[in-house]
């Protein structure tokens, strides 16, 4: 097993390491909508979105190497996600391998440059990770869907003027076979946006009501009875990646100034527990390279990414919720920007949306006792 770099792969990850310290945004940035539209322009210009995409499509056409190489310096240099992430990660990936050339030609050059930004959604209030109890129903009316329903916890869809919309389109058969993916502009009549309060007081989370909403036959992605296929294909992106060992080994440096900030780095029983997280934080840098081998290689893992997402989860919270325990009373104070060092109050609020963001961690147990263990289903 040779894990080393080429000297070409070392090249590139210099350069790019040089690029993001040179133009990552500043805080001022950071705060505002129009900023991180401002990092989306520049990492488009350097070729550093769709890296993989193929050229003909606005991508920069990189191996998988480099793009592996690129996310891991985006998280070592803490350059934060383009407001185009939705569209980036799931949505381009999946027009470009179920769409039409009429599709990928409207819309996959606009992800990129964020003129078009995507909200996806899957999540109901009676269907979270449960995607075959979609109820969200698309009924063919002459050459238009009309669609009723509504979905929940859907991100950036106050942002969004585009929507990857899973639906029912059939009762027939399997519950896997009635599903199917619509791409239909947010502005459309019928669509309701509500913003849902978080317990950090952000909103990055939305309700949205679609009542009577009439869109074009010429909407569907794929074909009928395809969305779980494709939906699937999309949520491997999220719940899997190399980056977050460099995420991880960020957090585990945060956490020890922390403890020497508070006086308690030598302290046994605080060393002790950093010790764990650096040994749990290696485990996943190590799952990551394993991914990016069954990448490499052409392998199609699914039921790993889940694994790898709980797992994630788990440990992204152990570091927050240790964080918070360090900082003994202090850490309880949610003291937000202008707060120096690791504001851990806050990224332990915020760090509860993984146990739910991605597919539930109760799902993704039932995947990895299924489909790896091989335990039988109750």
């Amino acid at each position: 097993m040779d894990l080393s770099y080429t000297p070409e792969e070392e090249a590139f990850r210099k350069r790019v390491r040089d690029w993001v310290e040179a133009n990552k945004p500043t805080r001022e940035e950071r705060g505002s909508h129009g900023g991180h539209l401002a990092w989306q322009a520049r990492l488009h210009e350097a070729g550093f979105l769709g890296a993989s995409w193929p050229v003909e499509h606005g991508g920069a056409g990189l191996s998988e190497m480099e793009q592996a190489i690129l996310t891991e310096e985006m998280a070592r240099g803490d350059a934060p996600q383009p407001v185009g992430t939705m569209g980036i990660t799931w949505v381009g990936p999946a027009i470009l391998k179920y769409g039409s050339d009429a599709q990928k030609k409207r819309f996959v050059s606009r992800i990129l440059s964020g003129e078009d930004l995507w909200a996806t959604g899957y999540s109901e209030p009676n269907a979270g990770s449960d995607m075959f109890n979609t109820q969200t129903r698309a009924v063919p009316d002459g050459d238009d869907y009309v669609i009723n329903g509504q979905k929940v916890w859907t991100t950036q869809a106050h942002v969004a003027n585009w929507f990857f919309l899973l639906v029912r389109t059939s009762s027939d058969g399997h519950k896997v076979a009635g599903l199917t993916v619509l791409l239909i502009p947010m502005d459309t009549p019928g669509v309701e946006v509500r913003p849902i309060q978080q317990i950090t007081g952000d909103s990055e989370f939305n309700e949205v009501f679609l009542r009577d909403v009439r869109v074009p036959r010429d909407s569907i992605l794929g074909n009928e009875g395809q969305g779980y296929e494709i939906v699937s294909s999309a949520l491997i992106n999220e719940r899997a990646g190399i980056a977050s060992g460099i995420r991880f080994d960020r957090s585990l440096e945060q956490l020890i100034d922390t403890a020497r900030a508070r006086g308690v780095s030598k302290d046994p029983v605080w060393r002790q527990e950093i010790a764990d997280l650096a040994i749990k934080a290696r485990i996943m840098r190590a799952s990551g390279l394993r991914v990016l081998s069954d990448q490499l290689h052409g392998r199609f893992t699914p039921h790993t990414s889940a694994a790898m997402k709980c797992i994630s989860t788990l440990l992204t919270q152990r570091f927050s919720e240790t964080g918070v325990a360090i900082e003994g009373a202090k850490g309880v104070l949610l003291e937000g920007e202008g707060r120096e060092g690791v504001d851990w109050a806050y990224r332990y609020l915020s760090d509860r949306m993984y146990t739910i963001a991605g597919g539930t961690s109760e799902i993704q147990r039932n995947i990895v006792a299924e489909r790896i263990l091989g335990l039988p289903r109750r």
